[in-house]
């Protein structure tokens, strides 16, 4: 039997055994504030964030493409001295576990995965994607107010996980493995799991059907592509830029947004420097600006608008799926107040 039985009591335990074998990324808090980061001892991991707050502020995508990342390094007399391959596998001296995962988040890292594979073969990312396991925590109510995960059906992933831990009674979790890394998992470590008895998939089947009980969708989603394309014109966009700060917070905390700018770092010798890739936001006035000096997107609410376009328009007719995922991040840290839902409602006219 694959599905294992662990008490919470025992995720300690389990973190440390994992820790021994891979490089473990957990949630934590830096600077006081909700994140997933390395761990070297299972007391680093903050399991109040993964059963009560759920959502660290920075999703795990920063796993795969780090906030800065070096892309190659090189030197005026030797040329390049490490490229993408040689930097990859330094970073996978050892495999990585992703441990206490949402589902929505488990559903962010698979939009990345499809645009990295499919629009450009990006193999640092993919390279650390495929040397991953992804343990998931199966969220049985929403998170919190700003949770709109139901609604764009990323609650429950049928993939991009290799174990789901879902709470079946007080302490108690089953472990069901989704890949066969994940069953590796569960074999290797024996002392930590115990077997599923038939009560505990029947309090299995009672938690699931208790989820789907507690979510349901705040507006549809269909057609919602059309509309946004056809309101290109309306004054909601204007609306909103008013209260917009341009900070970029959004786009940083976003599961799924990936645009990133790429600069030269140059040392003080003139001689050796790298190229470097960093986090960039579409609502930075530079970012669509190119050679020349013309910037096509120039005006705020221009900005403002291409997120909505980009993310329910362009990767959903794309890619078949939405750009967006339903965390609710942009809507909690966002410091003008402004929610994603109350734009798209705006827009479809239901406020």
């Amino acid at each position: 039997m694959f599905s294992k039985i662990i008490s919470q009591n025992d995720l300690p335990k389990l973190v440390d055994a994992l820790i021994k074998d891979y490089i473990v990324i957990a949630p934590n808090y830096n600077n006081n504030v909700p994140t997933f980061s390395k761990v070297t001892n299972s007391s680093e991991v903050k399991f109040e964030i993964i059963f009560n707050e759920k959502l660290p502020m920075i999703p795990p995508k920063k796993v795969f493409l780090a906030p800065n990342q070096t892309v190659f390094r090189y030197s005026l007399k030797k040329g390049i001295i490490e490229d993408c391959e040689e930097l990859l596998q330094k970073s996978l001296e050892k495999g990585i576990v992703i441990f206490g995962v949402s589902p929505c988040d488990i559903t962010g890292v698979g939009v990345l995965e499809r645009i990295f594979r499919d629009n450009y073969s990006d193999d640092v990312f993919l390279g650390l994607r495929e040397n991953s396991i992804i343990i998931g925590m199966n969220c049985l109510d929403h998170c919190y107010e700003n949770c709109f995960c139901e609604t764009m059906g990323s609650n429950d992933p049928k993939s991009g996980f290799d174990i789901m831990l879902t709470e079946i009674a007080k302490g108690k979790l089953i472990a069901v493995p989704n890949s066969d890394k994940g069953k590796k998992i569960l074999r290797v470590y024996p002392e930590i799991f115990s077997e599923v008895t038939p009560n505990d998939y029947k309090n299995y089947v009672n938690a699931l059907q208790m989820k789907e009980n507690n979510f349901k969708t705040e507006f549809l989603v269909e057609g919602l592509a059309s509309q946004v394309e056809d309101s290109f014109e309306s004054a909601v966009w204007e609306e909103f830029t008013k209260k917009c700060l341009f900070c970029g917070s959004c786009t940083f905390v976003c599961p799924t947004c990936y645009c990133y700018n790429v600069k030269e770092k140059v040392e003080i010798n003139l001689e050796d420097g790298s190229k470097q890739r960093e986090w960039d936001s579409c609502y930075f006035p530079e970012f669509a600006l190119v050679a020349g000096g013309h910037n096509f997107r120039e005006r705020k609410e221009q900005r403002f608008r291409y997120r909505y376009l980009h993310k329910f328009v362009d990767l959903p007719r794309r890619y078949n799926f939405e750009g967006c995922i339903g965390c609710g991040r942009c809507i909690t840290y966002c410091p003008a107040n402004i929610d994603v839902r109350d734009v798209l409602k705006k827009v479809r006219g239901e406020l």
